[in-house]
């Protein structure tokens, strides 16, 4: 007996209906958002003489904004009346930020670093095509003995996105109470080496705008739908600081921070165990120094080389027949020496597939080791990513 034939179906096919087209990516279907969220100018002192203790800014609590990229923060620090011929700490500007903590929604912090730490992550983190805050345009300080002398303005970002083309790790930011910033203001002794006339005056306006998609709409009307969620909903971007004092000669420091989670960044710097200068501290930077995973060896390379990776891979090069000094717009910083896993796509580092993060557990051995010259408290930048998973591999592009 034959069976007979199905009758074709009006698009002509003689099988099932084709299953509906998969939903175009997060982040097509949304808008950019960029609104001030925050805006509040801080008196430093009746006058800079008095500018002595600790202030704390007030608290930023972010309002719902749908799908958070990260948080740009405006520091305009304005002086007044001055007759002395300001300078700066070796870590200012930004050490006017004695700590910023980022809590999330349960109150845990989520990010906790000094200013400069902060400075140094806008730097070497792999953000952005030029993220050294020297180099942005409205970058400035007023030099000398005029009466706004010490006033300077710098911008720095608080990411949460990691890797722009997916929008992987954006967070939801719908609801009140939501995240929340803290900043504490750090003494004039602790920005200034030579401080404003003490009968001058000087004020802090600090403006915050969160970086934001907007919510998604539904379909195109084409009628394929849009994903409501960038991939892996939940991830989150940690950076945490830790340290240790360490001996002259040789010496090793074992990292706890982010052991257990894909490491996307370790940052080293080192200060002098007296001083507290990077300066001076540079000179006693292990050459070589070795960076060990468990029984791997990541490496073992010298200073110069390792300021020539960092070269390459972030286009800090000399102009004309000027090297740039270290400290100074697109040149290194004295002590800080980054070692970055996001250069899987391109050699810049950003440009990642997220193919070359370090996968650790929780008893995973992240080990520093090398001869120092000097004394030194030794400091590593932890940047590292949660996910709802703990899978590492989820991570991967594609996956």
């Amino acid at each position: 007996m034959t069976t007979p034939l199905k009758a074709p179906n009006k698009a002509g096919s003689t099988g099932n209906a084709p299953p509906p087209a998969a939903p175009y990516p997060f982040p097509v279907g949304v808008y950019e958002s960029l609104v001030q969220d925050y805006d509040n100018t801080i008196p430093l002192g009746t006058t800079v003489g008095t500018w002595t203790t600790l202030i704390q800014a007030p608290l930023w609590n972010v309002s719902p904004t749908g799908w958070l990229r990260g948080l740009w923060f405006d520091f305009t620090v304005t002086v007044a009346g001055n007759a002395a011929t300001p300078t700066l700490k070796e870590d200012g500007p930004w050490s006017l930020v004695q700590r910023i903590t980022l809590y999330d929604l349960g109150g845990v912090a989520v990010m906790q670093l000094s200013g400069y730490e902060w400075m140094v992550i806008n730097k070497f983190g792999g953000y952005f095509e030029v993220g050294d805050p020297r180099a942005d345009l409205t970058f400035s300080v007023t030099a000398g003995s005029g009466a706004a002398a010490g006033s300077f303005h710098f911008i720095l970002y608080l990411p949460f996105e990691v890797v722009i083309r997916d929008a992987l790790g954006t967070v939801q930011n719908e609801s009140k109470p939501g995240w929340k910033v803290e900043i504490y203001l750090d003494t004039a002794a602790n920005v200034y080496t030579v401080t404003p006339t003490a009968a001058g005056t000087a004020s802090l306006r600090l403006r915050g705008f969160p970086n934001s998609y907007t919510e998604p709409a539904s379909a195109a009307p084409s009628g394929r739908a849009f994903s409501q969620s960038p991939p892996l909903p939940g991830t989150l971007q940690y950076w945490k600081s830790e340290n240790n004092a360490l001996p002259s000669g040789t010496a090793k420091y074992d990292v706890s921070n982010g052991m257990g989670y894909p490491v996307r960044n370790a940052i080293f710097y080192v200060k002098d165990a007296g001083t507290g200068s990077r300066a001076t501290a540079d000179a006693n930077w292990p050459d070589p120094a070795t960076l060990l995973l468990g029984n791997v060896n990541l490496f073992t390379r010298s200073k110069n080389l390792w300021i020539s990776l960092l070269s390459k891979g972030y286009g800090y090069t000399s102009v004309g027949a000027t090297v740039p000094a270290a400290d100074s717009a697109l040149g290194r910083e004295n002590g800080v020496f980054p070692y970055w896993l996001t250069s899987d796509m391109a050699s810049h580092p950003g440009d990642e597939l997220r193919f070359k993060y370090l996968d650790t557990q929780v008893n995973t051995l992240l080990r520093f080791t090398g001869s120092f010259g000097g004394t030194v408290t030794f400091f590593v930048l932890m940047n590292w990513l949660a996910t709802p998973s703990k899978n590492r591999y989820s991570l991967i592009a594609g996956s």
